[in-house]
């Protein structure tokens, strides 16, 4: 089969020029709202709840509009045939302890990666994320965490973008929609985890169809990550019973963890991949896939997001 890659890369790029325009237009916006909030006096509403709720308006008020202008260009691909399946509760709790699992992995490899780099440049570097847990107004966290960020994050990630890459295979739909992910969240401490449950996320999508599953999946993995532990956290503020939680619900993820681990080993084997009638061969799926224009831009703007991060 002879592919036009020249294409392929023109619709990669395309779609990469809608990730970038919306990262410009949010960080836009939220350089203009502190800006307007200093001239007005008004430093005291910068807190750490005040910059999430920046955070969210710049990115779901401006930057998802923009980006639905540009992805909107890009033509969506049909779905083959033979493709979809049923999705019990019972495979939802699987795919929910496999991403367990497979995230608490990659926040492993992160911090281990950030303690070998700390030591490198030889002063130490704090996790952003860390930085926030225990700071955040929990009415926020939940709204942000739990129900905004899954919700325009799985349209973002999986319907929007999985539509109009279909054609490629199962195997490039899976990693592009994984590292975009990662990307995204623009810090290499989240990256790696991130990078990870978007494979996942993207399987599920492939395999039911239906975007509510990956953003009841998403709901629910942000709440065992960010809200439990927020509220554990604040709470041990006042009691000591909340360290005790802390350690039962910690001994408890690890061991979820480790099942999950398992269990992905094991279910490795009964994966389906479809091929894509522009199938791409494993080793030009990278080079296609990030290797223009649109996508240079995209990841310009997230490795500036991580460079920032890393100060």
């Amino acid at each position: 089969m002879n592919l036009n890659y020249r294409q392929i890369r023109k619709q990669f790029s395309d779609i990469g020029l809608a990730y970038f325009m919306f990262s410009a237009a949010a960080m836009a916006a939220q350089f203009l709202a502190v800006l307007l909030f200093r001239l007005m006096g008004w430093d005291s509403l910068l807190g750490t709840t005040g910059s999430v709720l920046l955070s969210m308006g710049g990115m779901y008020l401006v930057g998802f509009p923009v980006y639905l202008f540009f992805i909107r260009r890009v033509p969506v691909q049909p779905e083959p045939e033979g493709g979809r399946e049923a999705f019990p509760l019972s495979r939802a709790v699987v795919c929910l302890v496999v991403s367990i699992g497979v995230m608490q992995a990659g926040n492993l490899f992160s911090r281990v990666l950030l303690a070998l780099v700390s030591a490198l440049l030889d002063r130490e570097l704090f996790n952003p994320v860390d930085d926030i847990l225990g700071q955040e107004n929990l009415v926020v966290m939940v709204l942000f965490t739990a129900v905004v960020a899954p919700v325009f994050e799985e349209i973002m990630f999986r319907k929007l973008l999985i539509d109009r890459i279909r054609n490629y295979g199962d195997r490039a739909v899976i990693l592009v929609s994984g590292i975009t992910f990662g990307l995204f969240h623009g810090n290499f401490y989240q990256f790696f985890y991130a990078w990870g449950l978007g494979m996942i996320l993207a399987y599920v999508y492939l395999r039911t169809g239906k975007v509510k599953h990956t953003i009841l999946l998403h709901m629910c993995i942000n709440i065992q990550g960010s809200v439990i532990s927020t509220l554990l956290l604040q709470l041990s503020r006042y009691t000591w019973v909340a360290d005790v939680l802390v350690m039962v619900y910690s001994l408890l993820i690890f061991s979820v963890a480790v099942a999950g681990a398992v269990l992905a080993v094991c279910l490795w084997k009964r994966r389906k991949f479809l091929r894509g009638p522009e199938e791409l061969p494993a080793a030009r799926i990278l080079p296609t896939a990030f290797g223009n224009v649109g996508m240079a831009l995209f990841l310009g703007a997230c490795l500036w997001q991580f460079w920032i991060n890393m100060k």
